[in-house]
């Protein structure tokens, strides 16, 4: 996940030089750009987090009707 943020800012400081460069604007279009792929990145990482999350609470939810571990069994006798 934190790939996906560190390329944001690296292509968006990336981006932002180029064009600076061109356009002789040093360094407004960096600093813009750079925020902009830094929330990109933040955003990517976020929709990562949750389908990672989905996936792990649908692998709980297919376990749901096993039987229980050892540590979850209960005979009833006290014991």
């Amino acid at each position: 996940m934190v790939t996906e943020l560190v390329t944001g800012i690296g292509v968006g400081f990336a981006l932002g030089y180029g064009l600076d460069r061109l356009f002789g604007t040093m360094p407004w279009l960096i600093v813009l750009l750079t925020l902009l792929g830094f929330a990109a990145g933040v955003r990517v990482m976020l929709g990562t987090a949750r389908e990672l999350q989905r996936q792990s609470e649908a692998a709980d939810g297919t376990q749901a009707g096993r039987p229980a571990g050892r540590e979850g069994r209960d005979s009833g006798d006290g014991s």
